[in-house]
């Protein structure tokens, strides 16, 4: 006969105490066991969409549906010499704060004048919707003069705008005609305006003589689409339509392209100059004297001077790349330039901020972004099919300020990419879909993946069915290289390398100047590259894993480094104005682990380590990330304080100075906080 059975009252007592079992020691063993989570893959990304779609027809939200969390990698690249771990977007830190933003159009009103381009006389001709007008007037009695105003770039790189010509329906523009305020008013009442509108105009220009359009001979044409900010995680979460249209055919994602630097210009100056801005500075000239920008090597020369056509487009003329603390361009750079017509819409027309924006969200009827990203649609319409184009379309007002506001902009964006598809452009040219680097401060930045965050900016390269069949070993490494480290000095060299398919001579072009080891996508990276070898400083590369540590003696670091900034500031004779940086509290420090290292044991570190510390300072709480050489026996350190990032904005902080290095460090004593 068997044992009695266990009494009811007997078995809940067992049950109470495995289940103790379970929950007090089975998820200690589990965190006892598993490694950093900045070494180890974070959870994939939740967002992907049935393979059965056609990547690049539009689609709605819901269709986005969740995948199997095992079928994603653990990293974007991985090597014996560089482990750059795989984000998920949704991981539990992002989940508990992010809110998708809707979208706001700017207005529901169609335009009252339309400049038409007349393909047989190739010209512009304004055509005045008449019924509108009467709508707008609520009366068929009453009349109205329409006019434009010519927009004329000035040599200080803004502009300046001719008086007032009235015109008739259908009025052709002159060829010289390039960018126009457009408006149309009570003939009564020339303060009573019915709808102002801004234009650039791609006035026609005639092939270069001697220009060849044979198959065999066709320089590819090339469209760079640019959103300031927009790491590859950030693309992911905010806008997942975008981002399986980027995954379509023939498009390719460099998973392991690194920022060089901490915000736009060290990150646009390598692609497009291949220099950082301190060698552009010893080799070339000081960039922030006035006609310097016009000396510098940029690729639009080299484009244009293998007769190309080139443009070159930025919204939010405030913080230009080339403006902003800066003294642009005594010349206009490039053959289609936005700036003038940018500066003068902005200035002219109404404009308006979302209730979460920071940045003019609309000028006139239109988003802020759309004169760039039309001045894209209309060049490419006008050129792709008759001569070979270069141009470089930039985004700052939607993203720059807030890592959710790209989600109020999924389906503007799309649109966009959507239009080029069906204008046949991705038939014919390359086409560039990037960022310079992630979001740089606000709350992603203490998200446990912050790090990487702003280190990973997007970057997808689309290569047309034509080119793919010409040069199917460019396409095959491109492939393999989406897996493998590049940076923005590959990028420079890509370029460079697309002159040189159409050049006649077949001579090469100057390639990168501060990284020696970069070459051009379309050859196969190393697989062992490490970011010396891309050109990526240690501050920015994400190949090597770091592990938070715990105790006091780190705390000795954080302190060392805030002298230094305080060093830096009596250096640049800046004392007196900036505030002198004492600590608050660290948020945390890490120590580099090299890859072929027991993550678990730190024993096996030397007296000097690299290190990283994230801090804040007393003044006005401004927070910092160094990234430095610490030796724990004489407590020196090594840092180069340029490379410190600041975590959170300091536009309100350091209106004292102008130099924007500067205003990264200086707290100016005037806008000291209580």
């Amino acid at each position: 006969m068997g044992p009695p059975s266990l009494r009811p009252i007997h078995k809940w007592i067992v049950f109470c105490c495995l289940f103790v079992i379970c929950v007090v020691f089975l998820p200690q063993q589990r965190t006892n066991d598993a490694p950093s989570p900045k070494f180890k893959a974070l959870l994939p990304v939740t967002t992907t969409l049935d393979d059965s779609e056609d990547p690049n027809d539009s689609f709605p939200y819901s269709s986005i549906r969740v995948q199997d969390a095992t079928a994603l990698p653990l990293y974007f690249v991985e090597s014996s010499q560089c482990k750059i771990p795989y984000v998920d977007p949704f991981g539990a830190d992002t989940v508990a704060v992010y809110k998708r933003m809707v979208y706001e159009p700017c207005s529901n009103d169609t335009a009252l004048v339309t400049p038409i381009y007349d393909v047989g006389r190739q010209r512009y001709v304004l055509h005045i919707n008449e019924t509108l007008a009467t709508r707008l007037l609520q009366s068929r009695e009453i009349e109205y003069n329409c006019y434009y105003q010519e927009i004329k770039r000035s040599p200080s790189d803004g502009y300046d705008s001719v008086d007032r010509k009235y015109f008739s329906q259908d009025y052709v523009v002159p060829l010289h005609v390039e960018a126009l305020i457009l408006g149309c008013h009570r003939i009564d009442n020339t303060s009573h305006i019915l709808q102002s509108d801004a234009y650039t105009l791609v006035q026609f220009k005639a092939p270069q003589p001697g220009l060849s359009l044979e198959p065999s001979k066709r320089k590819p044409s090339l469209l760079m689409f640019g959103i300031d900010s927009l790491s590859r995680i950030n693309l992911r979460r905010t806008m997942p339509k975008v981002y399986k249209f980027l995954t379509g055919r023939g498009w390719y994602e460099l998973q392991g392209y690194n920022k060089i630097g901490d915000n736009t210009f060290p990150n646009l100056m390598a692609i497009l100059a291949g220099y950082s801005p301190e060698s552009a500075k010893e080799q070339v000239c000081d960039w922030k004297t006035n006609g310097c920008l016009d000396e510098t090597p940029f690729i639009w020369k080299y484009f244009k001077n293998a007769s190309y056509l080139t443009a070159y487009a930025e919204d939010e003329s405030g913080i230009n790349t080339f403006n902003y603390v800066k003294p642009g361009f005594n010349e206009q750079p490039t053959d289609y330039y936005l700036r003038p017509l940018q500066k003068a819409a902005e200035s002219d027309l109404d404009t308006w901020k979302c209730a979460d924006c920071s940045m003019r969200y609309c000028i006139g009827r239109r988003e802020t972004s759309s004169y760039a990203y039309d001045l894209c649609k209309e060049f490419a319409r006008r050129y792709v099919v008759e001569q070979p184009i270069w141009g470089l379309f930039w985004s700052n007002s939607f993203s720059h300020d807030d890592y959710r506001m790209p989600s109020k902009m999924e389906d503007y964006v799309l649109q966009y990419m959507l239009d080029l598809k069906s204008d046949g452009v991705l038939e014919q040219s390359i086409v560039i879909f990037l960022s310079d680097h992630g979001s740089r401060y606000g709350e992603i930045m203490y998200f446990e993946s912050g790090f990487l965050e702003s280190r990973l900016p997007s970057m997808f390269i689309y290569l047309p069915p034509w080119f793919r069949a010409q040069y199917p070993e460019y396409a095959r490494a491109l492939e393999l290289n989406q897996h493998r480290l590049t940076s923005n000095y590959d990028l420079h060299n890509t370029l460079k390398h697309i002159i040189e398919l159409g050049s006649p001579d077949g001579h090469p072009l100057p390639k990168s100047y501060d990284c020696p080891k970069c070459h051009s996508v379309f050859y196969p990276m190393d697989e062992q590259r490490t970011c010396e070898d891309a050109g990526i400083p240690e501050h920015y590369c994400t190949c090597v894993p770091y592990k938070r540590l715990s105790g006091d003696w780190p705390r000795r670091i954080a302190p060392r480094v805030i002298e230094r900034i305080n060093e830096y500031l009596s250096g640049r004779n800046l004392s007196s104005i900036c505030a002198n940086l004492s600590l608050s509290y660290i948020h945390e420090t890490e120590i580099r682990v090299a890859l072929d290292q027991n993550f678990h044991d730190l024993q096996s570190t030397s007296d000097t380590a690299v290190y990283r510390t994230m801090f804040k300072v007393k003044q006005n709480s401004a927070d910092f990330r160094a990234t430095v050489v610490f030796n724990n026996i004489t407590e020196a350190v090594d840092v180069n304080v340029t490379s410190i990032s600041r975590l959170d904005s300091y536009e309100n902080d350091a209106t004292c100075i102008a130099d924007k290095t500067d205003k990264l460090y200086c707290i100016c004593l005037s806008n000291l906080k209580e």
